[in-house]
């Protein structure tokens, strides 16, 4: 049985930056997740149209944040995919015996205490081990739940500070290939002996970066344009069987809401409390306008996200008809929030 006494898990927001964050903190390196989440140009949309459901994803792609929060304060974050899981089994006990807990990437469904159905495939999802016991046969992990944090899923409410997974059930979770985001066994190396603290410039390239990807992005399906589309596309769901209308009610309720591990608000919440904070660091009071102003508008998601869930208990075609009026709304909100950003971050050029 190994144990690292000296880690310490905690709930949180969303999955990948309360992954981080709890990495971070056992280095010795003091972040919030909405810090994590704007440093690493977190914020996105785009619309995809699957066969089963249509969905959104209102962040940047896995992988992509942790690369950006790599590049802006120099801390080595290497996604490493073992060729089978016999290696990420092994590295995982090598890692632990070193006192490393190690962030992975899991299929949410195989993860019993998640109370997922057996098809709700996701291998994004992020989780931190931090202990095993060769008897027991499981692994000591923490997610984004605690005894003080308590989270939804679809079949009730998880709050608890580690939980325990057995070698099969992380076995199928880590080595799954189920798209979307398949998790193929993948970890994540961290080295902080070159880290740097957050500065001014670090802040504005990361805020640049998100301007560049939602006023400019290369595809309709994608930031503001990807917004505008989804207005359009959401009509057509009336043609949708009650059962995809209910599936597609529900997924993407999951995308928007908090108890899907956005935040709230589509990950605008996240966002817009990066813009307060960041305003004490840059002395500048108009990100927190800004900011407060990207609550409101995760407000409005919210608001999405609960008509969403109507959607899925009912299948009524009069939720649909409501819809696009309020999305078109966001995207001229979020557009003119992030045209007054660019207007900010003009003047430190």
């Amino acid at each position: 049985m190994m144990i690292i006494k000296s880690f310490k898990p905690f709930g949180g927001h969303h999955c990948i930056t309360n992954s981080l964050r709890q990495i971070f903190e056992y280095n010795k390196f003091q972040i919030s997740e909405q810090m994590l989440f704007g440093i690493g140009s977190g914020l996105g949309f785009v619309y995809v149209n699957l066969a089963n459901s249509p969905m959104i994803s209102c962040r940047i792609k896995p992988l992509e944040l942790e690369q950006n929060i790599s590049n802006r304060l120099k801390i080595s974050i290497k996604p490493k995919t073992p060729t089978n899981y016999e290696k990420a089994f092994k590295t995982l006990i090598e890692q632990i015996s070193l006192q490393n807990p190690v962030m992975i990437y899991v299929d949410m469904c195989y993860l019993k205490y998640m109370n997922l159905d057996e098809n709700n495939h996701f291998g994004g999802h992020s989780i931190v081990v931090f202990g095993y016991d060769d008897n027991e046969k499981c692994f000591y992990v923490s997610d984004r739940d605690s005894i003080d944090w308590q989270i939804q899923t679809p079949k009730g409410k998880i709050a608890s500070d580690f939980h325990k997974v057995s070698y099969s059930e992380m076995e199928k979770a880590r080595n799954s290939s189920h798209r979307p985001f398949p998790a193929n066994n993948k970890w994540v190396k961290f080295d902080f002996s070159c880290a740097k603290p957050i500065d001014n410039a670090n802040i504005f390239k990361s805020i640049q970066i998100n301007i560049e990807s939602m006023l400019n992005p290369p595809a309709n399906l994608l930031g503001i344009n990807g917004i505008r589309k989804f207005a359009k596309e959401i009509k057509k769901w009336k043609s949708f069987t009650t059962e995809k209308k209910k599936l597609a009610g529900i997924t993407n309720y999951f995308m928007i809401n908090a108890d899907g591990g956005t935040g709230g608000g589509a990950f605008r919440n996240l966002y817009g409390n990066f813009l307060i904070e960041i305003a004490d660091i840059t002395k500048n009071k108009d990100f927190a306008n800004v900011g407060n102003n990207y609550l409101q508008i995760g407000y409005l998601w919210e608001q999405i996200a609960t008509e969403m869930i109507n959607l899925y208990n009912s299948a009524n075609d009069l939720i649909i008809d409501k819809l696009p009026s309020l999305i078109i709304e966001i995207a001229d909100k979020e557009e003119n929030e992030l045209k007054r950003l660019q207007t900010m971050i003009n003047k430190y050029n």
